[in-house]
């Protein structure tokens, strides 16, 4: 599994940077909203519509098993 993740980490960074080295980054046309949780933090648990996350991130951080906040990613891979 972190072989997969850590191959999607680089192929979103080549995505993002490109590979000339310019750093020139490309508009994200399908923005994730993610979050954590301390139960699985390697795992990130993400959805399109940034209401739903928010919702889920808020029940989260009630069960007191929130890791990192919702976040923007980018999922044009």
């Amino acid at each position: 599994m972190d072989k997969i993740l850590l191959t999607i980490f680089l192929a979103a960074s080549f995505c993002m940077f490109g590979c000339d080295g310019g750093g020139s980054q490309k508009a994200c046309v399908n923005p994730a909203y993610c979050y954590k949780t301390t139960d699985n933090p390697n795992k990130r648990l993400c959805d399109l519509d940034k209401a739903v996350a928010e919702t889920k991130a808020k029940q989260a951080e009630e069960a007191g098993i929130l890791h990192t906040p919702v976040y923007e990613d980018c999922w044009d891979f």
